[in-house]
């Protein structure tokens, strides 16, 4: 289940409503729990940062794109392209902020 991690190092760690995520000190991403709608398909990579969702997933690629995966069905997974430094994870939306410093949200509104 989603509260019982794998073994391993971690520099970051976040938890949805069934599903738990985290980067290792590898940078790559490692998920846990319920992987049904795709919750725990991390796509494969090396990332900087993670936020979950209630049912998805979005991280900051190293190149400071994002990439999300999970459950979609209010736009949550639909990534605008860009360059960010920060990221948040809502119940059905996501946030994040760009290298130029303004907040874009995407999914539910």
């Amino acid at each position: 289940g989603q509260a019982s991690p794998p073994d391993g190092t971690y520099t970051a760690v976040t938890a949805g409503g069934y599903h738990t995520c985290a980067i290792g000190t590898d940078q790559t991403i490692t998920c846990w729990g319920d992987g049904s709608g795709g919750l725990t398909d991390a796509p494969e990579g090396t990332y900087l940062a993670i936020a979950a969702g209630y049912a998805h997933t979005c991280a900051i690629v190293v190149d400071q794109t994002i990439s999300c995966w999970g459950w979609e069905a209010w736009g949550q997974i639909d990534a605008p392209p860009g360059t960010y430094t920060a990221i948040a994870g809502g119940w059905h939306h996501s946030c994040a902020i760009g290298t130029d410093g303004t907040i874009t949200c995407w999914g539910s509104n």
